[in-house]
């Protein structure tokens, strides 16, 4: 009698919905000692139709798979199916992805093609792992295909792909899960945003465009003259695109002919800034001393009595002289009052928040996101807005209009920009 890890697993696939977890057990008893039998279901405890046998012996668990067409009069559906599981290695790279083939291609010659590399692996009902798709979106067949050794697949992968299935150039590559190419994906988009802000940073412009929605196409077909485009990143405002597009190329010519292309096409490029540059309104501002003040800023206070009023009535500092049409037995009341709450009450010293740089550019950072997403201001013209905004109002008043006066901060930024327009003229 042997016993492997692997050899007596069975996999049981297109078991009848209505088959439970006992009568599955029953009829495998029939053919061996199980280890563990497992029908899968779902979280209302109803059968998905597949499950999982484990035998204590490799005659037990092929005397089953023997006995297939018995099994699946009592529990089987149609396509019944008894397999021999067995996990392939993460790093054995057997199956591949096909795709681009042309839509004129067969079936019958996508298998013929990938079985001159070798053969394909089989089922226990010799069913060959591969499969043959039509892809809508791109109008294209598209495939699967699993051989039984890596070398096989190397040859499929390595091999030329010019016209061989059709007119088009064919793509082969190993299959990847989802939890892979999400990685992938993530792991590309660091690396371009990385280079976004380090080595092509002099080479990456905000461009507002003269089309809402515009694709990636038509900017690429825009700019095809230009050379070498490294990425392109159109803006989304609650998921509908925008004219505006972050284009990042990958050399100093590209980007010079851009820019003269630019003008051509009426769109308006700014060189790119990170966050960090934009929450920084030296960079938006001559400074006074202040940093982030403009040179004008006592006339920017006087243009905006809505937004900063003066006129709060403060209380009177200890030691100031009481105005004089108050009388002297008047204030001598007051102060026995006082004095009377002060014996009573214990002194308490209430402390300001501490506001950190690290919190102000966080701020910096939220408002910048949140006026661009109202407003089509560049992106000069919302850093300056976003400097005004920082210097001219409390951190406390500024973050809790953010989060809880939306509207009220609306009427700001545009009462700002109006004003910034003024003092501009």
């Amino acid at each position: 009698m042997q016993r492997t890890q692997n050899e007596t697993n069975l996999y049981v696939k297109y078991i009848k919905k209505s088959v439970t977890q006992q009568k599955l057990q029953e009829v495998f008893e029939k053919y061996g000692h199980t280890l563990s039998v497992k029908l899968s279901s779902n979280e209302k405890n109803e059968s998905n139709g597949f499950g999982y046998v484990k035998y204590c012996t490799v005659e037990e668990c092929q005397a089953a798979v023997d006995a297939r067409d018995e099994i699946a009069k009592e529990i089987g559906d149609e396509g019944f199916l008894i397999a021999k599981f067995c996990k392939q290695p993460k790093n054995l790279k057997t199956n591949l992805y096909i795709g681009n083939i042309d839509k004129t291609v067969t079936e019958e010659q996508f298998l013929k093609y990938f079985e001159t590399f070798g053969p394909i692996k089989c089922g226990a009902d010799g069913k060959k792992f591969y499969r043959f798709l039509y892809d809508e979106k791109y109008e294209k067949n598209k495939g699967f295909v699993n051989f039984e050794n890596t070398e096989d697949a190397q040859k499929a992968v390595t091999a030329p792909r010019h016209c061989v299935l059709g007119d088009s150039d064919i793509l082969v590559t190993y299959y990847k899960t989802k939890k892979e190419r999400k990685q992938e994906f993530k792991q590309h988009a660091s690396e371009v945003k990385m280079n976004a802000t380090g080595k092509y940073k002099e080479y990456n412009f905000h461009v507002k465009t003269d089309k809402a929605g515009i694709t990636e196409e038509e900017i690429r077909n825009a700019l095809q003259d230009c050379g070498g485009i490294y990425s392109i990143k159109i803006k989304y405002v609650n998921s509908e695109p925008t004219d505006v597009v972050y284009i990042c190329f990958d050399n100093g010519q590209s980007a010079h002919q851009f820019i003269q292309k630019a003008q051509i096409l009426g769109w308006t490029a700014n060189p790119f800034k990170t966050k960090q540059e934009r929450s920084s309104a030296n960079n938006y501002y001559n400074g006074t001393g202040i940093p982030g003040f403009p040179v004008n800023f006592l006339q920017y206070f006087q243009l905006f009595p809505s937004v900063f009023n003066t006129s709060i009535n403060r209380q009177p500092k200890p030691g100031n002289k009481q105005p004089r049409n108050v009388s002297a037995s008047q204030n001598a009341k007051k102060k026995s009052k006082v004095d009377n709450n002060i014996k009573k009450q214990p002194k308490s010293i209430e402390k300001a928040p501490i506001v950190t740089e690290e919190m102000k550019n966080d701020l910096g950072d939220q408002l910048y996101d949140f006026i661009l997403s109202i407003e089509n201001y560049d992106e000069e013209l919302t850093g300056r807005i976003t400097g005004v905004l920082l210097e001219s109002i409390e951190y406390s008043e500024l973050n809790n209009m953010l989060k809880n006066k939306i509207e009220e901060l609306k009427n700001v930024i545009k009462e700002v920009h109006e004003n910034l327009q003024k003092i501009n003229k």
